[in-house]
């Protein structure tokens, strides 16, 4: 076991540090006070620095190791098992390998609220099998989520297993959506497991995909991602403002619909004067509209 976990660092590292020294995004040391700033206050926002997915690629496990750094930006991936994968593309926030058969892909990305890792391949059998996801989410402790995929011809199956997960931290594991073409050439699954812990939320999205493209060859992708910017939530927030804005606009139409009443009743005289001079009441009889909308007309050649 301790041969097997050396060798395992040992190739993250020899990878990880090929794709460190040329990701343009990577502070260095002696940056401006600037940037220094910018990933302070970010700091708070990025909880989860190192996220793990071993993925049922080719037939065998293939974990993937992401690191970021304080800002969110990609600081390391490493691949294990790293031999013959090449790097066809790297960004602060985008690292693209291609395996060592030729044809799949490996896709991570990252920003401040979410990391993906995101498998290309052209064949089902290419993505079949068991799979895991684990990060620490909430700094409490590492999150591991088991699943499994398999296919009905072209359609996948994802089958979440037993989150798990420290003391506190909830997981709800939502039902499977699973949409087909009726000429079967396109076909996705995606399941959702949310994770809880007191009031921070996270979404870990599993989602299976296959396509026939234009000259008929079957493409198959399989895409794990971490989002810690919930969107119910802020659904929830934007619901209670909303309500919020509501009572308000009922109390404000309330006050006037009391300051009318009060007008009607006893301060006609007084508005018909405003009226006949130019005034601004344009709720009283015709001379007071007249005479208000001459003086909002005056106003606005003023500005």
């Amino acid at each position: 076991m301790r041969k097997t976990r050396h060798r395992r660092r040992t190739l993250i590292a020899a990878l990880a540090m090929a794709v460190t020294v040329a990701l343009p995004g990577v502070a260095q040391a002696g940056d401006d006070d600037t940037a220094a700033t910018d990933a302070e206050a970010t700091a708070a926002d990025t909880q989860v620095t190192e996220v793990v997915s071993t993925l049922p690629v080719l037939g065998a496990g293939l974990s993937v190791t992401i690191a970021r750094d304080e800002t969110g930006t990609i600081s390391s991936v490493g691949l294990d098992p790293a031999d013959g994968a090449t790097i066809l593309k790297e960004k602060d926030h985008k690292v693209v390998f291609l395996l060592s058969d030729g044809e799949t892909q490996v896709v991570v990305k990252a920003r401040k609220n979410s990391v993906q890792t995101k498998v290309k391949a052209d064949a089902t059998a290419d993505l079949t099998g068991p799979g895991a996801w684990t990060a620490d989410v909430f700094g409490t402790g590492d999150v591991t989520i088991p699943y499994t995929v398999a296919f009905e011809g072209n359609t996948p199956i994802i089958t979440i297993g037993d989150v798990i997960a420290p003391d506190g931290i909830v997981a709800e594991t939502g039902e499977a959506k699973t949409r087909a073409s009726d000429d079967g050439e396109k076909a996705f699954t995606k399941v959702k497991v949310r994770l809880l812990s007191g009031e921070d939320t996270a979404r870990v999205s599993f989602e299976a995909r296959t396509h026939v493209n234009d000259d008929g060859e079957l493409r198959v992708s399989l895409t794990v991602s971490l989002s810690t910017h919930d969107r119910d939530k802020h659904r929830d927030q934007d619901d209670r403002r909303d309500k919020d804005r509501d009572e308000n606009d009922n109390d404000r139409r309330d006050d006037d619909s009391r300051d009318g009443d009060r007008r009607g009743n006893g301060e006609r005289g007084d508005s018909d004067d405003r009226g006949r001079s130019g005034g601004d009441d344009e709720d009283d009889d015709n001379g007071s509209r007249d005479g208000g909308n001459r003086g909002e007309r005056g106003e606005d050649g003023d500005s």
